[in-house]
């Protein structure tokens, strides 16, 4: 088995500002379909691509730009998001033939759709779908990636998949789930904090908190809700060593339970890393420190692939 590694961040060194800049578009699938906001920052290899399945209620703007910028320069390689459905700034609701499914528990047709819109968004900034890629979520967007994984592996060959803090990784009820959040949305203050002595973090902050913000409707929400309450992970996760798989929580996360954590720690193959970092919980993904620290230890693990054992260079 391989080590769990303990990340300790110093919130107060300032950490790197990304170069480069994201290109952000809408994303469609014929005039009878919603709309998606879409964002791709490009790079060098045009042979490879990191798809990136963000969290729940996240907004595309300057603030995700950054995380992608960064995730461009550590994995090294372009960077393609796009929202998730029936949670955009446009506020369209799942189609009810996603929805009916979601309302029992089925992931499936939610990733499909997703996916969908990411080859969409692919086509029309006039890239073809590359020869390697890795996934990467956050939060909800770990079930959404390890759900797309069939779909992507029959487009792409599959290098590597990183999961940060994924939740659905045990069964709950809709009280508890929700109790458990509530209990990781009050810990977001002190994340949001760690970027408060950072100039060029708060000014893109500044910047976020002018742009639209997600909608969404009370039924999306509900089936949504019942997605995350149900054990999807490690589902279809490749545990053979064939690609290199990261995981990353929170040490103080309850939405990432820490037994279930250690049960998809435990049966993780040799290749990939996995980081637990002390005095965070869910929203660790909203620190830019922890972001400096972590996301150059997670592209290094991806370019290593499957097949490698994976040795991060970790702080002492």
């Amino acid at each position: 088995m391989r080590d769990l590694n303990t990340l300790p961040v110093d919130v107060t060194r300032e950490p790197s500002k990304p170069a480069g800049s994201a290109l952000q578009f809408v994303a469609r699938l014929g005039e009878r379909r919603p709309p998606l906001e879409a964002m791709l920052v490009a790079a060098e290899n045009t042979d490879r691509l990191l798809v990136y399945f963000p969290g729940f209620n996240t907004p595309l703007g300057p603030w995700e730009s950054a995380k992608c910028r960064m995730l461009r320069t550590a994995f090294d390689e372009p960077v393609l998001v796009t929202e998730i459905p029936g949670m955009s700034r446009f506020g369209d609701p799942l189609p009810g033939a996603v929805r009916k499914p979601m309302m029992r528990g089925d992931i499936g047709p939610w990733a499909e759709l997703m996916v969908d819109y990411q080859l969409a968004a692919l086509a029309i900034a006039g890239r073809p779908v590359p020869a390697s890629v890795d996934l990467i979520g956050y939060s909800t967007g770990c079930s959404l990636a390890v759900a797309a994984l069939r779909r992507w592996q029959g487009l792409a060959a599959i290098r590597s998949v990183t999961l940060i803090e994924p939740v659905a990784t045990l069964s709950r009820n809709l009280l508890t789930l929700e109790l458990h959040n509530l209990a990781d949305v009050l810990r977001q203050p002190a994340s949001y904090a760690t970027n408060h002595p950072h100039d060029w973090v708060m000014h893109l902050r500044r910047r976020q908190l002018r742009e639209p913000w997600v909608r969404y409707g009370a039924a999306d929400l509900v089936a949504i809700g019942r997605v995350l309450a149900q054990p999807h992970l490690p589902g279809e996760l490749p545990l053979d060593g064939s690609l290199a798989i990261s995981l990353v929580r929170g040490g103080s996360s309850d939405l990432c339970h820490q037994a279930s954590f250690r049960a998809l720690h435990e049966a993780a193959p040799e290749s990939g890393v996995t980081i637990e970092v002390p005095g965070f919980g869910h929203p660790l993904w909203h620190s830019f420190p922890v972001l400096g620290a972590l996301v150059p230890l997670l592209g290094a693990a991806a370019q290593q692939g499957g097949g490698s054992v994976i040795e991060p260079s970790l702080p002492r």
